[in-house]
């Protein structure tokens, strides 16, 4: 049979294949793509392929599955109880009238955090389009720095599905995750997403345009809700800080008492179990909000398991994909030709998950790509660094360079009523911006505080 490298080749190019020829759907593109690696390697026997690549779906399904579940769960009860807007109003206020765009920039930052990108776009680009009405200008500026704040984020830090897989694939734990996902991303969404949204509103004069059906009067609308009609700040939060202060504790505790740290700490500290008490949070708002019978709340809450259940399979596939990878030894191959070239390992993580970004288009995929090439490769290796570095260093790979056959390029676009050329001027160029500065600002991070 075949080396590492026809694996890697085979298994890469069948990826882009089924889904950029074929249309394939990601999920049954990795699935394929992960069979095709298992036969094809010398290292595993024909008849166990299949059985292997089912196996090693269900281990990360195992790790991944219930929390993309519950923070799924968590962002639909955020948005339709109206916390998710509260937040956006609680912003309004911080930063006061006139200043919509730091608002805007920062409420996508926190949002995109425990909701995905989509979906705190849908909510925010009515609030922008608002905003423009009020102000007859900066239109570009208002939805660049909106879709800036939310895209890293949705790259970089947990619950978001790439996050959270590139970090169980890398064996990192999800509080420490967030911890440096948050301080990666401060310094590339402002240089990168406001700084240049400034720059670009000043040289590109667009305005909305009545896409999607929706009227300028309907979207002013959806934004000016009075505020008895919102839940508190406080319930609004709750959801998805509650699970971060029990991970926090419980591993302050641990560290505390390394002697003692089982017990019931270690159950308020396991990642399920604090999404789980966020989720029932976030149910019981939206049950008192909306003042639903307990039926309808659950009914209303279909799309949201669905959705996650959805993001779960592809990222599980793409755990699969990985694994396969590393079975047929490619974690040996590529730590061979980084030190035989002396390519840095942080620098191969960030380039493999751009490329991958580039060809394809998902980010979601081309995160769960790359970690499965990457993370063998670093086994037994010294750094120099933390591996939970990594995290980032893939995530800006694939939030840059996105174009046409990204959805996110379409969302924006059609939200915000722009054409083609200037969706590239705008959020094209912002999110490649972000990537390479945000991988720099990493690179300089691990000589800062390396935390080995």
């Amino acid at each position: 049979m075949f080396g590492p490298l026809p694996c890697l080749i085979v298994g890469v190019g069948l990826i882009l294949f089924l889904i950029l020829v074929l249309r394939f759907h990601a999920f049954l593109a990795l699935t394929l793509s992960a069979v095709a690696i298992a036969l094809l390697s010398d290292r595993v026997p024909a008849a166990g392929a299949i059985p292997f690549v089912a196996e090693q779906f269900g281990v990360m399904m195992g790790k991944i599955g219930l929390l993309l579940a519950l923070a799924a769960i968590i962002g639909k009860c955020l948005m339709d109880s109206g916390a998710a807007d509260r937040v956006v109003r609680a912003f309004n206020r911080l930063f006061g009238a006139g200043r919509e765009e730091y608002s805007l920039f920062a409420s996508g930052f926190v949002l995109s955090i425990p909701v995905f990108f989509d979906t705190v776009f849908y909510l925010l680009a009515p609030v922008a389009r608002a905003a423009y009405a009020r102000r007859k200008r900066d239109y570009v500026l208002l939805v660049l720095a909106t879709a800036a704040g939310a895209a890293v984020t949705h790259g970089v830090i947990p619950p978001t599905p790439g996050p959270i897989l590139v970090a169980e694939t890398l064996n990192v734990s999800i509080l420490r995750t967030i911890f440096v996902g948050v301080i990666a991303s401060l310094v590339p969404t402002l240089a990168g997403g406001l700084f240049y949204a400034y720059w670009i509103n000043r040289r590109l004069d667009a305005h909305p345009t009545d896409t999607i059906g929706v009227t300028q009067a309907e979207l002013e609308a959806i934004a000016n809700k009075s505020d008895a009609e919102l839940p508190s700040l406080f319930a609004s939060l709750i959801p998805f800080v509650l699970p971060v202060v029990l991970l926090t504790v419980s591993s302050i505790y641990a560290l505390a008492n390394s002697e003692n740290a089982g017990g019931f700490m270690a159950v308020l500290g396991d990642k399920n179990f604090a999404f789980l008490i966020g989720a029932f949070f976030g149910i019981y708002l939206l049950y008192s909000q909306n003042r639903l019978m307990l039926g309808q709340t659950f009914k209303a809450l279909e799309s949201a398991i669905a959705s996650g259940a959805v993001i779960a399979f592809i990222t599980s596939a793409g755990g699969a994909f990985g694994m396969a990878l590393a079975q047929a030894g490619i974690g040996d191959l590529i730590k061979e030709s980084a030190q035989t070239w002396g390519i840095p390992y942080l620098l191969l993580a960030f380039l493999t998950a751009m490329l991958i970004r580039v060809a394809q288009g998902s980010a979601t995929v081309a995160m769960t790509a790359a970690v499965g090439i990457i993370a063998p490769s670093i086994q037994g290796v010294d750094l120099g660094f933390h591996p939970v570095y990594l995290v980032p260093a893939i995530g800006f790979g694939a939030t840059a360079c996105s174009w046409m056959n990204d959805s996110g390029f379409w969302v924006f676009g059609q939200m915000t009523g722009l054409n083609e050329a200037e969706t590239l001027k705008t959020w094209s160029v912002s999110l490649t911006l972000m990537g390479v500065l945000g991988f720099l600002w990493v690179c300089l991070l691990t000589v800062i505080m390396p935390m080995t």
